[in-house]
């Protein structure tokens, strides 16, 4: 969305205020005490290598909505982000943008390596 879809009368700052009420509120706080029954969303990690396109909007909206609705049935849902822990789609992402391989790297390093 640009600039120029955007209502002139749009009042950002009414974001802040609901996200502070949100926030006062706990109403996303997972809360892991057994007072409600448990909801646990794991949720893979986004994979790197490639431009955001909708069919990643999608998978997330579908995963987005499912936690919106089990807290509005009650139950305690923790939803937390999948992150990419062992950094090989970012590893291939740096070698595909820079164009070097593992291989050069490593053996540029092994050339500046001295043995005493």
């Amino acid at each position: 969305m640009s600039n120029e879809n955007i209502p002139k009368d749009y009042d950002f700052k009414k974001e802040k205020i609901w996200e502070q009420k949100w926030e006062d509120e706990e109403l996303y706080k997972f809360l892991g005490d057994g007072t409600k029954p448990r909801y646990i969303i794991d949720t893979p990690p986004p994979y790197p290598t490639g431009s955001i396109h909708l069919g990643h909007v999608l998978n997330w909206v579908y995963i987005d909505m499912n936690a919106r609705y089990r807290r509005l049935k009650g139950l305690d849902v923790l939803f937390t982000q999948g992150w990419d822990c062992h950094g090989l789609p970012t590893e291939v992402k740096v070698e595909e943008t820079h164009g070097i391989k593992k291989m050069m790297f490593q053996e540029l390093n092994s050339e500046s390596i001295v043995l005493s």
